[in-house]
């Protein structure tokens, strides 16, 4: 009977399979009722049927119902034999991700176009899934279909723009391609002319392979407005590092202007006064033992001050740096922290010399000096070994190792975290800024050590 309408209801074992094989010619006019395979197959043998329309009661529908009430786009996705991707199922949220109707995305599939910086990655990701029957689990950015494809606004029955609409123009801001709120400039016109980016989220359940493909059942879900926030907060990091560098350099640049100004004028003040005094004692009777006694007193006077100034200067700016280089720079700050503690540093190097910069330089000495202040803190260590080496052989691959090792007291993870402890943070974030790795590793009773690296041609 050309022309006449066929109706199926279909039984709970038999909704799903009528569903998927029919999804493309659905309608609302009811003829003729199916409710078997065997009448299905039948019917559709018999007549070229105006319209088709599948029926499925109430508990069956629950399942469906569920899945599109979820905020993100449940599917079936198939991959078939010559590599291309169906969707014998979508859920309502497709709308709401993609701006798409189901059927929309099930006869063009194509519709879900990776962003082409991700392509290689959602390929790999589907691949390596279908070859190993684990989840096809990616995460990247999509194209949105274009306004020349159901890009038109939606319209709600009063005429209004509807809410998805809105919230693919939000999701775009955020992934930086349609201008924000504000910019004058025709937003309609920008729609045709810029792509809609968003960032999701794909989590599908290796189903099975057989004759017509691979078949997976998954999830995709917005992570725009996350993806942002996570990039803010990286960017965030960054300019705080970036800040943390320039507050460290302007400190180097502050110490050595210091240094220099203790060691020019202090320092030569000092060697005035004692040759005034020099002076003065060759001048006043010698017999007078209470001016003698006061003459040698301020001699020890001027000599401690010069110790001091001499220490602040070494601590703001040690001149061994700028003349003997980092090994020596070590090597003399080792033997002075022997002095001072009496605890005994072994010195292992490569070479006497290390081709590194300025910043590297200091950088490399703060934290030798921190570390050295650590130990005599904290550590009650008996030895120390420092080693001061050049690794690699390419100018790509050539660092700078710095390792220092205890055999103190150790300490855990929870005294490493402590809200105040800024010594190792302080570590880590400056040899971070320069390209380079800390490696802390601790147990307590079992002695510290700390391995620095620094790539030399950062």
């Amino acid at each position: 009977m050309p022309g006449t309408v066929l109706h199926i209801k279909p039984s709970a074992d038999f909704a799903r399979e009528a569903t998927e094989r029919l999804a493309s010619q659905l309608s609302t006019v009811i003829q003729r009722f199916v409710n078997d395979v065997t009448s299905l197959d039948a019917a559709l043998h018999e007549q070229e049927w105006r319209a088709i329309f599948c029926e499925q009661d109430e508990a069956n529908n629950t399942h469906y119902s569920f899945m599109d009430s979820l905020p993100g786009m449940a599917c079936q996705i198939r991959l078939d034999k010559q590599g291309a991707l169906h969707f014998p199922y979508v859920s309502e949220g497709c709308f709401d991700l993609l701006g798409l109707t189901p059927l929309e995305l099930q006869h063009h599939p194509q519709l879900l176009k990776p962003h082409p910086d991700d392509a290689e990655s959602f390929r790999q990701s589907m691949l390596i899934s279908a070859s190993g029957t684990t989840p096809w689990n990616w995460e990247g950015r999509i194209v949105l279909p274009s306004s020349g494809h159901a890009r038109s606004p939606h319209l709600n029955p009063d005429g209004t723009t509807s809410q998805s609409t809105r919230a693919s123009k939000n999701d775009a801001q955020v992934a930086g391609y349609l201008p924000l709120a504000g910019e004058e400039a025709n937003e309609s016109l920008r729609e045709i002319q810029v792509d809609e980016i968003k960032w999701v989220n794909l989590r599908a359940k290796y189903r099975k392979t057989n004759s017509h493909g691979t078949h997976w059942k998954g999830f995709v879900v917005n992570i725009s407005q996350n993806k942002q926030a996570e990039i803010e907060l990286k960017h965030s990091r960054q300019r705080l590092r970036e800040l943390s560098s320039h507050i460290e350099s302007i400190k180097e640049e502050e110490r050595t202007r210091i240094a220099r100004e203790i060691h020019d004028e202090i320092g030569v003040l000092l060697t005035a006064l004692k040759m005034d005094l020099s002076w003065l004692t060759l001048r006043l009777p010698t017999d007078n033992i209470a001016i003698q006694e006061k003459i040698q007193g301020m001699a020890k006077l001027l000599d401690t001050a010069g110790r001091a100034a001499n220490n602040l200067v070494h601590s703001l700016r040690p001149g061994s740096l700028d003349c003997f280089g980092i090994v020596a720079s070590i090597e003399i700050e080792a033997n002075e922290f022997t002095k001072r503690t009496g605890i005994p540093c072994k010195i292992i190097k490569t070479s006497d010399n290390l081709d590194v910069s300025d910043e590297q330089s200091i950088t490399l000495f703060r934290v030798f000096q921190e570390t050295l202040n650590n130990i005599m803190k904290h550590a009650s260590a008996r030895h120390v070994q420092v080693q001061i080496l050049k690794t690699g052989t390419e100018p790509a691959s050539t660092q700078v190792k710095l390792i220092v090792s205890d055999d103190g007291c150790g300490f855990d993870e929870t005294a490493r975290n402590k809200p105040r402890s800024f010594g190792l943070r302080g570590i880590q974030e400056r040899i971070r800024q320069l390209g380079g790795e800390v490696t802390i590793t601790s147990k307590p009773g079992k002695g510290t050590k700390i391995d620095v690296r620094l790539p030399i041609n950062a």
